[in-house]
């Protein structure tokens, strides 16, 4: 491959994640040289689309390509990396790249394919794959997390990003799991949360239409003053007010209503007290009612 030119793609599994990519990149200016899939049909499907040709099996795919994509189910990604050693045959693999696009896991479910010679490293995109259609328009301009220890596919991945619009965040290897952790904290527990005010919501009678409304505007307006501002003065209520006399009417109305809750609540109480600190109000008086609240607790208990 000369120096400047793109290196060429291609596809192990083609849900769709690898649709997408295989997609939004062939749009950019890569060529996707192999498209595989144990279902024939799929990958037939989107080589019409981006004019690729499928192959009749894994290995194919990667000996077609400077780097190849395995994007498959996060369980099946290390037995597909096993299978490509076996189909490889003892022949070696150096100067081939391959990655897997998964969030959770590292780079290290390639490590039989890492012993051939061949380049390994993950990039997954930080983007929610609910459809392709909504993926197509938005992925553009998303953060991908590049993980790997070899400095041109590296650079690779990076403009590979770039090519998206993207931001790149690079993950040192093996830190994965704290790298998806923050991710799942910051979408999948967002929803947990809304869940629960829309269920206290419920129990007091309120009309759902109303307080889905409600609760929309009001975490739109959060995650917007979070984009614009940060989380330390993006806070707004009753910790940033220092009114610990809300904050105790909380706890009250918690303790009669759900106990399991209220944990939760001051739990979420202590984590935030920092940026309240931060942006210079007391938290003595909180800290005071959060530790009076967990005294109280233990004794009743």
């Amino acid at each position: 491959m000369a120096s400047n030119a793109k290196p060429t793609l291609a596809f192990i599994g083609v849900g769709k994640v690898g649709t997408v990519l295989a997609r939004l990149w062939s749009d950019n200016g890569y060529r996707v040289v192999a498209l595989y899939n144990r279902t024939p049909q799929h990958a037939k499907t989107l080589a019409q689309y981006i004019d690729a040709p499928c192959t009749q099996s894994a290995i194919e795919a990667v000996q077609q390509a400077d780097i190849t994509l395995l994007t498959v189910a996060d369980d099946t990604i290390e037995s597909v990396a096993n299978l490509l050693t076996q189909q490889a045959n003892g022949d070696n693999l150096k100067g081939k790249a391959i990655i897997h696009t998964s969030g959770a896991h590292g780079k290290d479910l390639l490590n039989a394919l890492a012993h051939h010679g061949a380049m390994t490293g993950s990039l997954h995109p930080v983007f929610p794959f609910a459809d392709v259609a909504t993926a197509m328009q938005y992925l553009p301009g998303a953060t991908f997390a590049v993980e790997t220890d070899d400095a041109i596919l590296q650079t690779w991945l990076t403009e590979m990003v770039t090519a998206l619009q993207g931001n790149t965040m690079v993950i040192p290897p093996g830190q994965k799991s704290l790298y998806h952790c923050a991710l799942t904290i910051a979408s999948n527990y967002t929803v947990t949360l809304y869940a629960i005010a829309q269920t206290l919501l419920a129990e007091l009678g309120a009309d759902q239409q109303a307080a889905d409304t409600a609760l929309n505007t009001l975490l739109n307006a959060t995650v917007n003053n979070l984009v614009e501002h940060g989380a330390r003065d993006a806070l707004t209520g009753a910790l940033v007010r220092n009114d610990v006399g809300t904050i105790q009417a909380h706890l009250e109305a918690l303790q009669e209503q759900d106990r399991e809750v209220l944990e939760m609540y001051k739990q979420l109480a202590r984590l935030t007290l920092p940026l309240v600190a931060a942006r210079g109000v007391s938290i003595d008086a909180l800290a005071n009612l959060l530790r009076k609240e967990d005294s109280n607790a233990t004794n009743y208990s």
